[in-house]
């Protein structure tokens, strides 16, 4: 369907869980106070939710968390997910620790792609950053490549990096043929201490560095990331830039958290809550009224750079 803005809207990333075994600095710093299970939307009113959206012309699904992977039964709803008539695409996106023995399932249900969240390849500072361990994720990547899954990296680089850690990942990215994207750190209250780094800021550096840049017009998946060609590299490089190359008019999604909000915009504060829709009783005529009316009544554009937003990402699906 398309919104009040004609912008046609057929993208839905969908929160399983707030839920992450990460306490990366820019999304989770600590340790939060989780929603009780029972608050959260049961995989059958998800799939509740997915036929409606099926029916307003959604066909794109992206799966996330938290760490979705953390919720039991993840690899058994993207089958299922799969299986709606009309389903073009589902895929993943994942901090990558849990997914080396999640992968043979998630093979088995059909994920058409996964993105695998990787922000440095410097084993202390992962540890730092995440609190996790990077050869989890290493592991990951190997195994993916060997299993012939179409993956991508993102990375949300921070002053702390480095150009060394920049130019490590791509060598990585390199070495899979895995595109990599730098997403621009969006300003939220639990990261206001910490200083991003712009999609300028780092092509400059690899123009220093003596890499040619070219841009590259065709769309390597469903996001809004702006891609470059990179000589000697043989992945496309892309850039997602809400604050200065803002992408509000051309965007095409929304989001579903994991309590059952439905909302049009990752900063808006407006929304619907399905979840209570749907426990209260309501017919499915009503429940795809309600989604119409939000997905139409769209902003035009989101407010990060008015001020920061009050939520953590883990919140809502980032």
């Amino acid at each position: 369907m398309y919104d009040q803005y004609n912008r046609k809207i057929d993208y839905l990333r969908i929160s399983l869980t707030d839920r992450c075994n990460l306490h990366c600095h820019y999304c989770q710093p600590e340790v939060s106070e989780h929603v009780p299970h029972n608050e959260i939307l049961r995989y059958e009113e998800l799939l509740h939710i997915c036929r409606a959206a099926l029916q307003l012309g959604i066909r794109k699904f992206k799966i996330t968390g938290g760490e979705p992977l953390l919720r039991k039964g993840c690899s058994d709803f993207i089958a299922n997910l799969k299986q709606l008539e009309g389903a073009e695409q589902v895929t993943l996106t994942t901090n990558g620790t849990l997914l080396s023995n999640q992968l043979p399932a998630l093979i088995a249900a059909g994920v058409d792609s996964i993105n695998v969240s990787l922000d440095t390849l410097d084993a202390a500072y992962y540890t730092e950053l995440t609190g996790g361990s990077l050869d989890s994720v290493l592991q990951a990547l190997q195994e993916l490549q060997s299993a012939g899954i179409p993956f991508k990296l993102n990375c949300v680089p921070l002053a702390e990096n480095g150009p060394a850690d920049i130019m490590q990942l791509l060598k990585l990215a390199h070495r899979y043929n895995a595109p990599l994207r730098f997403i621009e750190l969006m300003p939220l209250d639990c990261n206001a201490n910490l200083r991003g780094v712009s999609g300028n800021e780092i092509r400059s550096l690899l123009e220093q560095a003596g890499l040619q840049l070219q841009p590259d017009a065709q769309r390597y998946g469903n996001g809004p990331a702006s891609y470059w060609r990179i000589s000697g590299y043989a992945m496309p490089v892309g850039f997602i830039e809400p604050l200065h190359n803002k992408f509000c008019a051309v965007c095409n999604r929304v989001r579903l958290t994991s309590v059952g909000m439905l909302k049009p915009c990752l900063y808006s504060d407006a929304g619907m809550n399905l979840k209570h829709l749907l426990r209260d009783g309501a017919s499915d005529a009503d429940l795809l009224q309600a989604m119409q009316d939000i997905i139409y009544a769209r902003p035009a554009g989101h407010s990060f750079d008015v001020k920061a937003a009050r939520f953590n990402m883990s919140q809502i699906g980032g």
